[in-house]
């Protein structure tokens, strides 16, 4: 199975970013976001959801496991007072509580143990504070994409097994970020859709996007081209 690549965050841009600066700002209003929190984003990939924070005039911190992507984040931030750190959510490095929110966007399902993530977003938050999460409704829900793995799953195995791995996954079941928290210990859990729109100027736009071999369809694109270019 492709695992997620996160390499040229230029081409991320044209594949989930033109969808995750619409979803930020609607996120960054769900979690409550309010003025000069300390407020951490992790998993920040190329920033939108970290310059929402701040433009909520909180102080903003992101972290990413991917060097290229934190160095895109920092070039592309005209904001010199928010932060980018380089490193792992299942291992932050940041002292117990010294955030009043911990935020992450599209990246807790990625991890390869999302319980022990969301330990450690909530460690790092203060006693009294808020974790929100939004993961991907892969069922239903991330249309520019499950039509394109409705479609591989009938014409290439590996298509299937892709559309397979991504629609079964619980975190993006209704209830299923809710059965999370409770596992973990939280209180107070509320879970809501949020919505983003994917603008394309023509076909050629939408499909160039999954073509980046960024993410896991972007990857796995590119696995399934180079297997029948060799056939």
């Amino acid at each position: 199975m492709a695992k997620f690549v996160a390499t040229n965050p230029e081409a991320y841009e044209a594949y989930v970013g033109r969808g995750s600066q619409r979803l930020a700002p609607a996120f960054v209003r769900f979690a409550g976001v309010s003025v000069n929190e300390r407020v951490l984003d992790v998993g920040c990939g190329t920033g939108y959801l970290t310059r929402a924070i701040a433009a909520a005039h909180a102080r903003a911190t992101g972290i990413d496991l991917s060097i290229s992507y934190v160095d895109f984040a920092r070039r592309t931030t005209a904001d010199e007072k928010v932060i980018f750190d380089v490193g792992d959510a299942l291992d932050l490095p940041y002292s117990d509580g010294v955030f009043e929110r911990a935020l992450s966007m599209l990246a807790l399902d990625l991890l390869p143990d999302a319980t022990r993530g969301l330990r450690e977003f909530c460690r790092v938050t203060r006693v009294g504070g808020t974790v929100a999460v939004v993961v991907n409704n892969f069922r239903c829900g991330w249309t520019p994409f499950s039509l394109v793995w409705d479609a591989a799953a009938v014409l290439d195995p590996y298509g299937a097994a892709m559309r397979d791995e991504m629609v079964s996954k619980p975190l993006g079941w209704p209830g299923g970020l809710a059965k999370l928290f409770g596992v973990v210990g939280f209180a107070n859990v509320v879970e809501e859709p949020l919505s983003a729109v994917f603008e394309y100027r023509s076909f050629g736009d939408y499909w160039s996007s999954f073509l980046t071999g960024q993410g896991k369809t972007g990857a796995m694109s590119r696995i399934s081209k180079a297997r029948y270019a060799a056939n």
